[in-house]
């Protein structure tokens, strides 16, 4: 339902707001993601903040993370492709998606689910 949506959207505003990577990671263990995501998902400020946060340590917490950050791909596509990425959008698209980039390279280069993420971003830094 949207009400349990608007509140797993708020457990993470609330986590990223914390500014504490443990805190916002066991807050996502805590809720289904395909729940966040399924009605309305966070807000896209949200949804770049949550990216930034994780890409930190990539190397802990993998799956996790990988989950999280998959999905928030997901909606950054849907943006770009509906017209709905401005150019301050696409500024920090670029600016939290680079160094995901980075550190794939450098933290998980042999993580197929990395690899996969990685040609999603890739794909949407080149619509930016």
């Amino acid at each position: 339902s949207s009400g349990i949506n608007a509140e797993y959207g708020g457990a993470v505003y609330e986590a990223l707001c914390a500014t504490d990577i443990t805190v916002l990671l066991e807050t996502c263990r805590m809720i289904d993601p395909e729940q966040l995501f399924a009605i309305r998902p966070p807000s896209r400020e949200t949804l770049l903040c949550l990216v930034h946060q994780m890409t930190e340590d990539l190397h802990e917490e993998t799956d996790l993370k990988l989950e999280y950050i998959g999905r928030s791909a997901m909606v950054f596509q849907k943006v770009i492709r509906e017209g709905h990425a401005d150019e301050e959008l696409r500024g920090q698209m670029s600016m939290v998606l680079r160094p995901l980039l980075i550190a794939i390279d450098e933290r998980i280069p042999r993580n197929s689910t990395a690899r996969m993420l990685k040609l999603a971003v890739q794909s949407i830094l080149d619509q930016i």
